[in-house]
């Protein structure tokens, strides 16, 4: 049984490895081909690196608002870096990320590859070029911030950062919120929170372990971008709240 558990393992582990290595020649694909194709692309990576790792996703509330072509700015809570993954294999959308996950092997380098917007949140200048190209972008694709600014264990909602708010306003694009938890068994799990000093090879290494986690994502009623960023910021933290408070179990 010890014996077949091992071989599991490394089984496991060697479908993760060549997934991820694969994704070197689908980003010199994506700079030859159409904006199309590269949702495509990315798509299908991120569909089979959650199904390699054996994680479920279930969709819940306004889910056909994530399959139309509009244009989002995507606002979601934030947990794990498995999130992006997520998302991206239902709705292909750019992210703006803490310049910190540039500098991250490998994954550092798919983010840029695929346009993420990268911000020192604590750097009036970086914010005010994050926006400048994220209404660049939302033009044509769904934006995702994490406006927490961190990662949490998936029990609470940490204060919402407004500045990035403000792209909705000013290219009028509504804004689409999501409320993320991680079950196991249709209770509250942490398993796959990234928080604290954990480094991405331990996050992967403790995922894999896992095969019962499901991804559940609530999509709440697109908000209208009206009043200031602070409101909206603020009413989005609202209501993406009281839907996790709701659900935890």
């Amino acid at each position: 049984m010890t014996q077949n558990f091992i071989n599991m393992c490394y089984m496991k582990t060697l479908k993760i490895l060549i997934h991820i290595l694969i994704v070197i020649p689908l980003c010199l694909l994506i700079l030859i081909v159409t904006r199309k194709q590269q949702e495509s692309i990315i798509q299908y990576w991120c569909k089979k690196l959650l199904s390699i790792f054996e994680i479920k996703v279930e969709l819940k509330g306004f889910a056909t608002y994530l399959f139309n072509q509009k244009k989002y700015l995507i606002v979601s809570n934030h947990i794990s870096w498995l999130d992006i993954i997520v998302i991206q294999s239902i709705k292909p959308s750019i992210f703006v990320a803490k310049s910190d996950v540039a500098s991250w092997p490998l994954f550092g380098w798919v983010a840029h590859m695929t346009g993420t917007i990268f911000i020192k949140r604590d750097k009036v200048s970086d914010i005010k070029k994050a926006l400048k190209k994220m209404k660049r972008r939302l033009n044509k694709r769904s934006v995702c911030i994490f406006p927490e600014g961190t990662s949490t264990n998936g029990r609470y909602v940490l204060p919402f950062k407004s500045n990035l708010f403000q792209s909705s306003i000013d290219t009028n694009k509504p804004i689409l919120p999501i409320c993320f938890r991680y079950e196991e068994h249709h209770h509250y799990s942490d398993k796959v929170a990234f928080v604290d000093d954990m480094s991405l090879v331990d996050s992967i290494i403790k995922i894999k372990k896992e095969k019962h986690i499901t991804a559940t994502l609530e999509v709440l009623e697109p908000i209208r971008p009206r009043g200031n960023r602070k409101e909206i910021a603020s009413y989005t933290h609202e209501i993406i709240q009281k839907s996790l408070s709701q659900n935890l179990s």
